[in-house]
């Protein structure tokens, strides 16, 4: 089974990028791939408490996220140094475990596919 890694860098609000994304890991899990989502840069807003996605006319990326265990992907991280230069309080709830900058290297590294995009 082949390890992949999404990693989300835009926020989720600012196009469909972050939700394309998310909704690739989800298909990914499905078809029995092992899937870790890595959050950083912009798309730590995600994680944000108390989302209405109604605001912007789009579905709420909270909600998306707390379906991931559904799913059976259950790594979860964000980048600390995203969460801290964005002074982002993240919701404990969505289960996203924080990571440094040299545990995120390591997890790249140890992927066998790694998917992202540039914020």
């Amino acid at each position: 089974m082949k390890n992949y890694l999404f990693i989300i860098s835009r926020a989720p609000y600012a196009s469909s990028h972050a939700f394309e994304q998310l909704e690739a890991a989800m298909v990914a899990a499905v078809f029995d791939a092992s899937v870790t989502v890595l959050l950083r840069d912009e798309g730590v807003w995600a994680l944000q408490p108390r989302q209405e996605g109604s605001a912007t006319q789009q579905n709420t990326f909270a909600k998306a996220l707390a379906a991931l265990p559904a799913y059976e992907v259950e790594q979860l991280y964000v980048c600390r140094a995203s969460l801290n230069k964005h002074s982002v309080s993240a919701d404990p709830s969505l289960g996203f475990e924080p990571m440094s900058l040299a545990a995120q290297q390591r997890l790249i590294d140890s992927s066998d596919v790694v998917i992202g995009g540039q914020s």
